[in-house]
């Protein structure tokens, strides 16, 4: 059974811009895995670090089991996320974990600093979780392969200077969107947050909109939307062309 490993930064990044790339998958018999890097721990204007985090991370957990999938976190802070040796080492445990065959994560250019270092953790785990002799702190096999790698559209589908990112594809995710708004269901304390601190009247609103205006980039009612990693090292082909066929369209 083929493995997918979607990585963000904090729960409920996946659910907003991949669940429907990852509910196409489990239909075709992959295996589903999701990971963040922090737990939700500031994301309450009333609970404490140790209640909100308890509540996020069980909601991660409901989204991953709509998809027969496990959730696995890589017990890092929000708003602390760091390019240092004990981050590296998280999320190489997370890649050994679950030696997937595709990797998801966090554009290299987004809105927050969270997602942006860890769309470079996961990219450097990518790559590294390969290596014998590299020393993750737990005694886990290294992969077997580099697997495929693709960062996910930035939050609000522009980087900070307000410029589209370069997208190679988008996968058609229409036939699926009623899975993709019950995993994001799941997050009820998010929808709780963005009204305080965005002041968003409705988080499942916003999540179509932004599913509907990538969609709009490849003539489909709904898109997730993707850039795939071509560094040395990592696969070139799209397999997630090869899997999803015409649902996978490519952006000119």
């Amino acid at each position: 059974m083929k493995k997918v490993l979607a990585f963000g930064a904090h729960p409920d990044d996946i659910e907003f811009m991949a669940a429907g790339t990852l509910a196409l998958l489990a239909d075709r018999g992959w295996e589903i895995h999701l990971a963040t890097m922090a737990g939700g721990e500031v994301g309450s204007p009333t609970d404490t670090t140790q209640q909100i985090r308890a509540r996020r991370l069980e909601e991660a957990a409901a989204s991953a089991r709509i998809l027969e999938g496990r959730y696995h976190y890589a017990g890092g802070h929000d708003l602390e996320i760091e390019y240092n040796s004990p981050y590296r080492q998280r999320s190489v445990r997370v890649l050994r974990e679950t030696n997937p065959d595709v990797v998801l994560t966090c554009p290299p250019m987004d809105y927050i600093l969270d997602h942006e270092i860890t769309s470079q953790l996961v990219r450097n785990a990518a790559f590294i979780a390969s290596v014998p002799l590299y020393d993750c702190g737990a005694a886990l096999e290294p992969t077997k392969t580099i697997p495929h790698l693709y960062y996910w559209n930035a939050s609000g589908l522009q980087d900070i200077f307000g410029r589209n990112l370069p997208l190679h594809f988008g996968i058609d995710v229409s036939s699926v969107m009623e899975t993709k708004e019950r995993m994001l269901r799941c997050h009820e304390s998010q929808d709780e947050w963005l009204r305080y601190i965005n002041k968003v009247d409705s988080y499942i609103e916003n999540m179509k909109s932004r599913t509907r205006e990538q969609g709009k980039l490849i003539g489909r009612a709904f898109g997730e939307c993707f850039i795939q990693h071509l560094g040395n090292g990592h696969p070139r082909d799209n397999v997630l062309k090869a899997v999803l066929g015409d649902l996978c369209v490519e952006i000119s």
